[in-house]
């Protein structure tokens, strides 16, 4: 009687390894899945940071490039400026310094009235 105890339980225990064993396969396909799966993320997320990078890189060129443009534009702002007030110093007339320069008489008289200040 001991004896047929004892085989019930360990053909018992034996099922229970067994069920435990399956168990444990199908955890671990499932979790190499899961891995797969976050390694193609991370890897879809590592291109799409270096376009990113790329295209900052890109952004940090033509924000440099505008701000040269634009230190260049006020430079030459600038030396119009100085020469339309050495003109009018010279004693030229608002509509003839208008006529060298391309501008309006308005701008010139712009120019002229902040330049006197």
């Amino acid at each position: 009687m001991m004896d047929l105890f004892r085989r019930k339980r360990r053909a018992e225990a034996d099922e229970a390894r067994d069920r435990l064993t399956l168990e444990l396969a199908e955890i671990e396909e499932i979790a190499g899945k899961l891995f797969r799966r976050m390694e193609e993320r991370v890897e879809a997320l590592r291109a799409i940071e270096a376009r990113l990078d790329e295209k900052a890189r890109a952004v940090e060129a033509l924000v440099a490039r505008a701000a040269s443009l634009a230190d260049a534009h006020a430079d030459a702002v600038e030396a119009r400026r100085r020469e339309v007030i050495a003109l009018a110093q010279k004693g030229l007339k608002a509509d003839e310094i208008a006529g060298v320069f391309d501008m309006t008489r308005g701008e010139v008289e712009l120019i002229l009235g902040l330049g006197a200040r």
